[in-house]
């Protein structure tokens, strides 16, 4: 991560520093200390790095995929559309 202009502010330069990355993953609390990421030098906004996001996606959804490897994927089962049935009242 190089200094590049906030995003947020478009004045200060974004530095590298390491933040604490918390996610909530089902029942479970996922916190990884020292997560790359970027913080502006004047309002202070930061933004976790591309690259850290999108492997910790990746590695989030194989923890969290309840199949065997070597088993085909489970596929959802769509439920039936109910019938309508309207009700006559009277004659």
């Amino acid at each position: 991560m190089s200094n590049h202009k906030c995003e947020e502010c478009y004045i200060g330069r974004c530095k590298p520093v390491a933040l604490t990355y918390m996610r909530k993953v089902g029942p479970h609390l996922v916190i990884l200390p020292d997560a790359p990421a970027c913080r502006c030098d004047m309002c202070g906004s930061s933004r976790f790095d591309t690259g850290f996001l999108l492997t910790m996606q990746v590695l989030l959804e194989k923890m969290t995929n309840d199949t065997v490897p070597g088993e085909p994927k489970k596929q959802p089962v769509p439920e039936r559309p109910q019938e309508w049935n309207p009700v006559r009242r009277g004659g």
